[in-house]
């Protein structure tokens, strides 16, 4: 017999991104045979957004947008679309923006982060950010208008060496130096990163370290 809605164990997972998303298609694989948890997917846009790609939209490429209730189909997770506003452990209960309350017996928190745009002065007013296709698509509109000059992309992982190699590939007419604590590539085979740097001579990425 199926168990009823009040007996169900409630799987709340919080975020859409790489590690929500794949948490709770495989969260609802492994228990949808036991027909007790039922498991859902929150999130405050319905499309999902490939953070690894955002450079690519920064620089005026579109990117394929994948629909998150479509890629939940037949999983057995289902899809709740709500920015998160409290979480309350005592009761257990996670408040959405609409107000709605959504119980839990199991909370996956895989709401990600955001640059800080504070601990630095003036990055909050001078700097963008890639965090969001609206972020990265503002940027885009910058880069377009610029005739010259240089763009300072920093940050020297992985985000930061994909921009600063997208940017200058795609402005030709821009200068770009990536700045980082640490070399780009310093966790990469020696191979990787001998090509790493042949590609940012090629492209005239300037880089400071340290």
């Amino acid at each position: 017999m199926n168990a009823t809605a009040a007996q169900r164990h409630e799987v709340l997972v919080l975020g859409a991104g790489y590690a929500g998303l794949s948490a709770a298609i495989q969260l609802a694989a492994r228990t949808r045979k036991r027909g007790n948890p039922r498991v859902t997917l929150v999130n405050p846009y319905d499309t999902f957004t490939e953070r690894l790609r955002l450079h690519m939209t920064a620089t005026g490429q579109e990117t394929a947008e994948m629909n998150i209730p479509e890629l939940l189909d037949g999983t057995g997770a289902g899809f709740v679309r709500g920015w998160v506003t409290a979480v309350d452990a005592e009761e257990r209960t996670v408040r959405i923006d609409d107000e709605r309350v959504l119980r839990y017996d199991t909370l996956v928190y895989a709401l990600g982060g955001v640059a800080d745009t504070v601990a630095v002065p003036g990055v909050d007013d001078h700097a963008h950010t890639l965090d969001s296709p609206e972020d990265a698509a503002v940027l885009a509109g910058r880069l377009a208008g610029l005739d010259g000059g240089t763009v300072v992309v920093a940050g020297s992982g992985l985000t930061g060496v994909e921009a600063a190699a997208e940017i200058a590939e795609r402005h030709p007419e821009l200068q770009v130096v990536l700045l980082g604590r640490q070399e780009p590539g310093a966790g990469m085979h020696p191979k990787a990163r001998a090509h790493l740097d042949a590609a940012f001579a090629r492209l005239g990425v300037r880089v400071r370290s340290g």
